[in-house]
């Protein structure tokens, strides 16, 4: 016969609970219990009074409840008790799913506690009814569909251990968290869990603070999940435990309120695992295999708000250290708002600046060249691209200094910011000049490239996403009879590019032109005051006429 069912009032007016203890033992045979569950109860059983309680809650949940129990059964420690609140959840289908599991000798040994309820109490009453049903030191609260790593329970004790003495407000202790993203699949009415890799955290929970800032905590600047913390007990259920009016985000309420007496120090380790689905379905009863995290049903702001540090007290009842936290909490959150929303409207300019600089990029990438240079093989001087060679290249630039053999920028002094990317596959020299001021020109320098007797041919194909007027000359030096230079520019000519497409100019220097001048340049005069200029160049030929 198995033995009665013991009853007890559980604290809370008008509900009476039920413990169950599991008692059906299977025939020799029946069921395959796991052989390394077995022994680890019995050194449950044979070992000091547990430090740990750990506070389980699930309804019609069997595929993930079951893989959170061997997540406490696969602890390096076995100094632990589990209560495991079925919060109004079919029985029988808790039962089954255990039997299957083969959990039921851990139930069998009193390592774990079953506390069965006939109508649902809501998440939070369901987590202080199990926090005062144990008899530990600490108390931990394990969603049925989160995890730990098997160091988790042994690490955290030592940390706490290790801190105490330094700081006697110590009231409980966490870990970091990963958080799983998994999906669940149902094939013939079997339901699987497929892990699909990690999800990417906020901010707030990868900060390394080696205790939870209780100001950061209320502003959502650092965070943590109920699956990363091991809370002294008594401390938890003396703050009140979870807020019974909470059906969302009642963890919050709580360690906003429990912060404000005592610290947690933070391990710098992941030994906690958040699980998240990726397909979901109605949750409106908050029991199905799906997280309660995107119902709708729920008034979030309500919930957070009434999360927050409380900074209206009737007269006589402000506790000082709690007004100076939340008038701190509540202006840190105003600071945040307005940041975010600055932030998001520089976002926003900055996301529709970007989309149209990709425009015009793509335009002067996609630039249809209907002129191509024409002069014959057999006649270039100089080319543009087999001087590139096949790799792209680019580099910084300083005012009067050489680049790609001929090149050169004519400024007045170098300025930051000035650089060159050339591209042979894309056919694109660009040139970059922050600011054009009075003058900037690009020169090519004509020097040695004419044999005697010969004039140059320059043809040079340009664009520019808005277009532009520039000049081409001839930039030379002359040397009278007395030996004195003189600078001068010949053969003016303005064009004019047009917006989004190419231009070719061609500019022929004749023989006597090239033989009386010192150093000839082919010069392109940028417009003057321009701000961040780009100079396309899509090729460049000097041939021989």
């Amino acid at each position: 016969m198995p033995p009665p069912r013991n009853r007890m009032r559980c604290g809370f007016s008008g509900w009476t609970g039920t413990w169950r203890f599991a008692y059906s033992t299977p025939e020799a045979g029946s069921g395959a219990r796991d052989p390394c569950a077995v022994n680890r109860l019995s050194q449950n059983m044979t070992s000091s009074a547990p430090r740990v309680g750990i506070v389980i809650r699930t309804k019609d949940r069997p595929l993930f409840v079951t893989r959170a129990l061997h997540s406490v059964l696969a602890q390096t420690t076995d100094s632990w008790r589990v209560v495991l609140v079925n919060d109004g959840g079919d029985p029988a289908l808790l039962e089954a799913a255990l039997q299957a599991a083969g959990l039921l000798p851990a139930f069998d040994g009193g390592a774990m506690q079953l506390l069965s309820l006939p109508r649902s109490i809501g998440r939070s009453l369901a987590f202080n009814l199990g926090a005062e049903a144990l008899a530990t030191e600490f108390v931990c609260c394990l969603d049925d569909d989160d995890t730990w790593d098997p160091e988790f329970l042994q690490a955290l004790l030592g940390l706490y251990d290790q801190t105490r003495e330094m700081a006697p407000d110590l009231g409980g202790v966490a870990s970091l968290v990963t958080a799983i993203r998994e999906d669940l699949l149902v094939e013939d009415g079997a339901e699987t869990l497929v892990p699909q890799g990690e999800d990417e955290l906020p901010a707030s929970f990868r900060r390394r603070d080696f205790f939870l800032d209780p100001v950061a905590y209320a502003t959502y600047r650092h965070d943590l999940y109920p699956v990363q913390w091991m809370l002294r007990r008594a401390e938890a259920l003396e703050v009140g435990g979870f807020p019974a009016a909470f059906n969302v985000m009642e963890d919050r309420a709580f360690m906003t309120r429990f912060l404000q007496r005592w610290r947690v120090a933070i391990l710098d380790r992941k030994l906690a695992f958040h699980h998240r689905r990726t397909r979901r379905q109605d949750d409106t009863a908050q029991n199905v295999a799906l997280n309660t995290l995107d119902n709708p049903s729920y008034d979030w702001r309500l919930y957070s708000d009434l999360a927050k540090m409380p900074l209206n007290s009737a007269p006589g009842e402000a506790d000082a250290g709690v007004l100076i936290r939340a008038t701190a909490a509540t202006v840190i959150k105003e600071l945040n708002d307005e940041t975010s929303a600055l932030w998001h409207k520089i976002n926003g300019e900055a996301a529709t600046l970007r989309a149209k600089i990709d425009a015009l990029e793509a335009r002067v990438s996609a630039v249809s060249l209907h002129d191509e240079v024409t002069a014959p093989l057999e006649s270039r001087a100089w080319s543009l691209w087999p001087t590139v060679g096949e790799l792209n290249l680019g580099y910084r630039l300083g005012a009067g200094t050489p680049f790609l053999d001929r090149f050169e920028l004519s400024l007045a002094e170098t300025r930051p910011g000035l650089l060159m990317h050339a591209s042979p596959v894309e056919r694109r020299m660009v040139v970059q000049i922050p600011q054009t001021l009075d003058w900037a020109a690009v020169e090519l320098s004509l020097a040695g490239l004419a044999r005697r007797g010969e004039g140059l041919r320059c043809e040079v194909i340009v664009s520019h996403p808005q277009g532009f007027l520039f000049e081409t000359a001839l930039s030379v030096w002359h040397k009278d009879l007395i030996g004195r230079r003189s600078h001068a520019f010949e053969e003016n000519h303005v064009h004019s590019c047009p917006p989004g497409g190419a231009l070719k100019i061609t500019r022929e220097f004749s023989a006597r032109q090239l033989a009386k001048a010192e150093t000839p340049k082919l010069s392109i005069a940028l417009p003057r005051q321009a701000q961040d200029f780009r100079f396309t160049c899509h090729d460049l030929v000097v041939s021989r006429i």
